[in-house]
């Protein structure tokens, strides 16, 4: 049997639990803030111009678990969870298209 034209998407790294930390100790989201998105839409994917970003699925308090997702050298990732494909796209430099699918926990109320 052939291989598929276009393969399946590998399903999402994940990590749960607090921030990782480096070998010094010192947590790694210091040094930046990761990105977290929604599919509070339903829809089909989301593009995403982070490869590193945390996945909420739905707005909460309908969310999942807030996993951090790493696509490595790959361009797209699947939630496991709610089965969100994100698509990478490094012209929106860390924001999310369409943009409503942003979630900003730190002013989330």
């Amino acid at each position: 049997m052939d291989a598929p034209a276009h393969p399946l998407p590998k399903a999402a790294a994940l990590h749960y639990g607090a921030p990782r930390s480096n070998l010094l100790g010192t947590t790694m989201a210091s040094d930046h803030a990761t990105p977290h998105f929604h599919n509070q839409p339903g829809l089909r994917s989301v593009r995403v111009g982070a490869k590193e970003f945390m996945c909420v699925g739905a707005l909460p308090p309908f969310d999942h678990p807030h996993i951090f997702i790493d696509m490595g050298d790959d361009t797209e990732a699947v939630c496991p969870y709610c089965s969100t494909l994100y698509v990478y796209d490094g012209a929106l430099h860390g924001h999310a298209q369409p943009a409503d699918c942003e979630y900003h926990p730190e002013t989330a109320a």
